[in-house]
């Protein structure tokens, strides 16, 4: 036995002496209830640990540490820019796309129903991302990630092929 412990057998004669008294208190930090000897040291330890947060433990970092992994995750973190100008939101213009291809399918759905051929249709109008960027150079459109890697290759060339022909509006 230590010298400050009471033996097992002592702690469970006092609770269950205690609990037929009521000698049980309550401790003002979590609300559980412990022996009144035993109550003054559980207080004690759960003050310190309510006051201070414990930050919320990230296992990949953890497995990463001290290995090449963790140098590979500092240099692409350093590497990527972090401010980042926030995406403009467009859902409007793609609703509305969206309402007009459903029409025309309506439109498609109906002529084949009499007995019509698709070919007598109109064509449809090429549908336009608005988050595409256009080429100065060729004038085509890209997603954002490659024009940025078009562009520099299309300044470069000489013999370029000539331009889309312009749509009339």
């Amino acid at each position: 036995d230590s010298g400050d412990h009471p033996s097992l057998e002592v702690l469970y004669v006092q609770a269950a002496s205690a609990v037929e008294q009521g000698g049980l208190g309550q401790c003002s930090f979590c609300g559980r209830k412990f022996l009144c000897t035993r109550l003054e040291k559980h207080m004690s330890i759960c003050g310190k640990s309510q006051s201070s947060k414990r930050k919320v433990f990230d296992s990949s970092r953890a497995r990463a540490r001290g290995t090449e992994l963790e140098q590979y995750q500092r240099w692409k973190s350093s590497e990527r820019p972090q401010n980042k100008p926030p995406r403009k939101n467009n859902w409007r213009q793609k609703h509305e796309v969206f309402i007009q291809t459903l029409r025309q399918a309506r439109q498609v759905q109906q002529v084949l129903s009499k007995g019509g051929k698709v070919s007598d249709l109109p064509p449809l109008p090429p549908i336009e991302n608005p988050d595409y960027v256009a080429c100065p150079y060729c004038r085509r459109r890209f997603a954002p990630q490659a024009a940025e890697r078009h562009i520099p290759k299309c300044k470069t060339i000489k013999n370029r092929p000539p331009p889309p022909p312009q749509r009339r509006r």
